[in-house]
């Protein structure tokens, strides 16, 4: 099984817990792709469409509330791409979407917002001498 995609530095935003979480997510995906190779249920497949919407959910939330925090001025834009995603991620998990179709597009997604859209995010921060790297206690213990 050939990786669809792997963690890159290029995906980096440079906000510790937004690059976390992006990993998480990353991770989900790779996990629908080895299923996918494995063959398993439909049902295990819709389950795990389940697991990354409600992922890409929480983390939508949590991104957007540090836009809030630091003012972004392009916040309402990015909320409207966060709602695309998971509109199409409810859709994908009621229909019997090809799941090759809904990986690739998937990785498509990640890739293109996370480097068109998050680093702009990260861009406005430096520009505006916004403190980003908060402590994070989880991972630093």
């Amino acid at each position: 099984m050939e990786n669809i995609i792997t963690w890159d530095v290029k995906y980096s935003v440079g906000i510790e817990r937004i690059d976390l979480e992006h990993k998480i997510f990353l991770d989900l995906i790779k996990n629908f792709q080895k299923e996918i190779f494995e063959n398993v249920s439909d049902e295990r497949l819709f389950r795990l469409i389940l697991e990354i919407e409600k992922y890409a959910e929480f983390h939508f939330i949590s991104e957007e509330n540090f836009m809030k925090l630091i003012n972004y001025p392009k916040l309402e834009q990015h909320i409207n791409l966060h709602f695309d995603l998971l509109e199409k991620l409810n859709v994908a998990k009621h229909s019997n979407v090809n799941k090759n179709d809904f990986l690739n597009f998937t990785v498509a997604w990640f890739v293109n917002h996370t480097i068109q859209e998050d680093k702009q995010i990260y861009n406005y921060c430096k520009e505006n001498n916004i403190e980003i790297n908060f402590k994070l206690d989880i991972v630093n213990e």
